[in-house]
């Protein structure tokens, strides 16, 4: 009974903290920035009971299936923006990041199957952590993705000499660009540390390091196209709309492989 409570009420939470945002977003009112920043901690501690409830139900971190991985994506995404974006007061930015969180956090809450067994590898606390670390990465890349999509719309607004909605409202392009490049940054750490362990854990498992599953291929394709941006970031000089579009290519795939390759394609690695 408490889980179905908390299903419908967490994404409603993440709703209403994003109307409140909104309503700051368009008319800078500082009632709805108090408003909106209480609606989004109050959501998070919502979030927060709901994967205690599931842990205590289950008796393990909630990464059994891919949409239980999904609302442990979007907490850990909830705290990293928090990190983020608010230690730049930057709270305009709070409209995106609570959107997401309620799209995503709904399409869990519908499909979630709470009762799912974890999967026999994940009870190796090393693989558990493997999954974990890369949750993070995962959910420092999602607040690239949201970066790169505030700088986009401003950049072109700018360039197209229509300086009006987004203008007065999103930071400075050099805020959006220094943001992305944080989060790719802690992205690519975690997800390079976590695929590491993956692979020594693996050869325990599998006794492969390596084995051909789509998941595997999938999590290999999203670690190049992040170290694509890394690597033009430090050295040759990309900068601005290069590393916004790396960002959403980057994040398209990483909910392609979550949701759909997870679902239908990946035999030994259908978990995140």
């Amino acid at each position: 009974m408490a889980i179905t409570i908390f299903r419908i009420i967490s994404p409603l939470s993440y709703l209403i903290a994003a109307f409140f945002y909104w309503r700051y977003f368009a008319d800078r009112r500082h009632k709805d920035q108090h408003l909106a920043r209480y609606t989004e901690s109050a959501a998070l501690v919502i979030h927060t009971s709901l994967l205690v409830i599931l842990s205590i139900g289950s008796g393990h971190v909630p990464l059994a299936g891919a949409f239980q991985a999904l609302t442990t994506l979007m907490w850990f995404f909830a705290i990293l923006n928090k990190l983020l974006i608010h230690e730049g007061r930057e709270y305009t930015l709070g409209v995106f990041q609570t959107a997401v969180l309620f799209l995503m956090q709904t399409l869990a809450m519908i499909f979630i199957d709470v009762h799912a067994p974890l999967p026999d590898i994940l009870h190796n606390l090393y693989f558990e952590i493997h999954v974990l670390l890369n949750l993070i990465g995962y959910a420092a890349f999602s607040s690239a993705f949201l970066a790169g999509i505030m700088y986009l719309l401003l950049y072109h607004e700018i360039t197209g000499n229509h300086l009006g909605y987004f203008y007065d409202r999103l930071p400075p392009l050099a805020y959006l660009e220094k943001l992305n490049y944080r989060a790719l940054l802690i992205g690519f750490l975690f997800n390079t540390v976590g695929i590491i362990i993956g692979v020594i854990t693996g050869k325990t498992a599998w006794g492969l390091y390596w084995t051909w599953d789509p998941k595997m291929i999938a999590v290999a394709v999203a670690w190049i196209i992040y170290g694509i941006a890394i690597i033009g970031m430090h050295y040759l000089n990309w900068k601005g709309n290069r590393l916004a579009y790396l960002s959403i290519i980057g994040f398209a795939w990483i909910l392609f492989s979550m949701l759909i390759i997870n679902s239908f394609f990946s035999k030994v690695h259908s978990f995140i």
